[in-house]
């Protein structure tokens, strides 16, 4: 059980964006919130990744900091394993709560999402994947799924937060590609 002065840790992954991002608008009714967004070396060696990806990525989170900076709390943003960052936040923070949208990605994102739910399992510590589009997991059948995902893109768009608390914490720099 969170109390209400635990951070609610928001993970961005490709939902870089305040408007219409559900895990941003229902973290924020939880209490204070810690915006991130990690920079994974190892995610950006793989196959499907690419310079030119990673500077749309860059630019779309200068974006975003300033968008949640004008709301209080600029994105935080840290380089390294998922896991590795997530300990070191817990060990200066009081993380009451992961936050992120569910992921459709390749292998890679799927194997590591399983690290990161094992590791919040180990900490006590819950994780609320939100569906972020159309794209239902695990589905055991494929009935139905239309009335489904009508009714998820039927849904009223969600607010941003109308003001984020600032957390004492350094925000860290966007690396270049080059630096990746």
């Amino acid at each position: 059980m969170t109390s209400p002065s635990d951070i609610q840790l928001v993970w961005f992954k490709r939902d870089l964006r305040t408007r219409d991002h559900a895990v941003l608008a229902r973290a924020a009714e939880h209490g204070p919130l810690l915006p991130l967004f990690i920079v994974e070396p190892e995610a950006w060696a793989q196959p499907d990744a690419s310079a030119r990806q990673w500077a749309f990525v860059a630019e779309s989170l200068l974006e975003l900091r300033a968008d949640l900076a004008a709301l209080g709390q600029p994105l935080v943003v840290r380089v390294g394993d998922v896991v590795s960052v997530f300990e070191e936040l817990c060990s200066v923070l009081p993380i009451g709560r992961l936050w992120s949208h569910e992921e459709t990605g390749n292998n890679w994102s799927f194997q590591r999402d399983l690290r990161v739910k094992a590791w919040c399992r180990s900490k006590g510590l819950e994780w609320r994947e939100m569906q972020p589009a159309g794209v239902i997991r695990r589905l055991q059948q494929r009935d139905g799924w239309a009335r489904q995902w009508n009714q998820f893109m039927a849904r009223p768009q969600d607010q941003a937060p109308e003001g984020l608390e600032r957390l004492p914490i350094e925000v860290g720099a966007i690396p270049t590609a080059e630096e990746l």
